[in-house]
């Protein structure tokens, strides 16, 4: 049997991914896909009229161009305030700052960004684009995801805060 040192590695060598890198990782993520969602909404007219000429679009008319630019500018913001949210969280837990009240608030606001979405993007998927439908039922279940776990962060701060005042 190998000797394995305290931290389970042998030899006692730092295992080559950790939690840091993990973080590191996941915040590069949310930047490009922060960026890509940018350079997305500043392609909106064209991805729609590419849409509605290929035929991709359930609903025909000239109210239906303005209709879908407006659910993706919306859709947009949603997900860039999810996305802000998320790197803020990240950030904290980078810094250690994990049971704490503001890490509650990302988790709450990025639940919110998810359900909205989810809102958004079913009833426009049933009527305009079914694509929609589906990213608003992938939505509605990151918001359930997240919302759970906001509720363990949630009660994890009030028993750290119970435990700083007892000790």
């Amino acid at each position: 049997m190998p000797n394995l040192a305290p931290d389970g590695q042998k030899g006692g060598t730092h295992p080559f991914w950790d939690d840091r890198k993990s973080i590191a990782l996941t915040r590069l993520v949310t930047v490009l896909v922060f960026v890509v969602c940018i350079v997305i909404a500043a392609c909106g007219p064209a991805i729609v009229d590419w849409l509605i000429v290929r035929g991709r679009v359930a609903v025909q008319g000239p109210a239906v161009r303005w209709v879908m630019l407006g659910l993706g500018y919306l859709l947009a913001v949603l997900a860039l305030w999810m996305l802000y949210n998320l790197f803020r969280f990240l950030t904290r837990l980078e810094q250690g700052e994990v049971f704490v009240p503001a890490t509650v608030r990302a988790l709450r606001r990025i639940a919110w960004c998810c359900a909205l979405a989810a809102l958004i993007c079913v009833p426009a998927g049933a009527v305009l684009y079914f694509p929609f439908a589906c990213m608003g039922i992938a939505a509605g279940f990151m918001a359930l995801i997240v919302h759970v776990i906001k509720n363990a962060f949630e009660q994890a701060v009030k028993m750290k805060d119970e435990l700083d005042y007892t000790v």
